[in-house]
């Protein structure tokens, strides 16, 4: 499947505005989604495509993520950037059990552009002091309409967060919608937690990115058909976690969602204080369960991420 960043670049790309933006702010929404297009068609805008993060979110038995608990640093790591993933078609939450989504989003993308903007790059009232970086958050969908490449953009989504990347107060979002849609408007900042869970996987410890280049024949292909050649992108490769999976989880018998419900992780955090092994003061992730060969519950252990 191609990448929705590259069809966005194409030639005849079109936007869909959000159906809650009213009529009399459509020219007001038609302009910044303009603007956006200018900045999503920089070449040198890093692309990130994190469908194994987004597999382990939707797929874990967590139900609420708190942005300040569960995404233990949100420092930009690109001045700007864009993450994309596939529309997950079933969630599986503790609280809620499978919601099976595949009849209204098979085959769907979400693409998130990212800027990480510096004090001195934002101007507002009452910032906080501790206040290092701005998060600016803009939401496309594609929900596979015939007469648009995607939908959005869907508003600003603003976070501050302080120079560990921690969230320094609560997101704000800029809308055009109509004030009766606020409480809608909120609930779309929750297609950003994979990009968020992202960010703090590339703050742990041997981390890698591997840059990965469309073969050449569909390369042409997509170029001879669209006008553009498709952009390089890069993809997280959480090794460890994906041993863990294939062994005690066997990921590659059962799939990824009981995996996931026999090794689920979350960051611990050794950035202050002694550290871990008392010198190294970094994130690292941790299966929080790990079942032994006759089922039972083995020790914690700790692993860490690489990408």
């Amino acid at each position: 499947m191609p990448r929705l960043i590259d069809d966005l670049r194409a030639k005849g790309a079109r936007l869909a505005k959000p159906h809650f933006v009213p009529p009399d702010k459509e020219k007001d929404w038609a302009q910044m989604a303009q603007e956006l297009s200018v900045l999503l068609a920089r070449p040198d805008l890093p692309v990130l495509l994190i469908d194994n993060v987004a597999d382990y979110y939707y797929s874990s038995d967590q139900e609420y993520w708190d942005l300040r608990d569960d995404f233990p640093n949100l420092a930009p790591p690109y001045p700007a950037f864009w993450c994309e993933s596939k529309l997950a078609t079933k969630i599986h939450s503790k609280q809620c059990g499978d919601t099976d989504m595949s009849a209204f989003i098979s085959n769907s993308r979400i693409g998130m552009l990212i800027h990480g903007l510096a004090r001195d790059q934002f101007k507002g009232q009452d910032i906080p002091d501790n206040v290092k970086w701005v998060l600016w958050c803009e939401l496309f969908i594609d929900y596979h309409q015939r007469d648009c490449t995607a939908t959005g953009p869907h508003g600003s989504m603003m976070l501050a967060v302080d120079a560990e990347g921690v969230l320094v107060d609560r997101p704000w979002i800029q809308s055009l919608s109509d004030p009766r849609d606020n409480d809608l408007i909120r609930h779309y900042i929750t297609f950003l937690h994979p990009a968020f869970l992202a960010m703090s996987f590339l703050h742990c410890k041997n981390v890698t990115i591997i840059d990965n280049q469309v073969p050449k024949p569909l390369a042409k292909k997509y170029q001879a058909r669209t006008g553009v050649r498709p952009t390089v992108y890069k993809t997280l490769v959480i090794e460890p976690l994906k041993q863990v999976l294939r062994t005690q989880g066997r990921s590659g018998a059962v799939g990824l969602q009981k995996a996931l419900h026999i090794c689920r992780g979350h960051f611990r955090d050794y950035r202050e204080g002694r550290g871990l092994f008392g010198k190294y003061h970094q994130l690292v992730w941790t299966p929080s369960i790990v079942r032994g060969t006759k089922g039972e519950k083995a020790p914690p252990r700790e692993i860490e991420v690489k990408l």
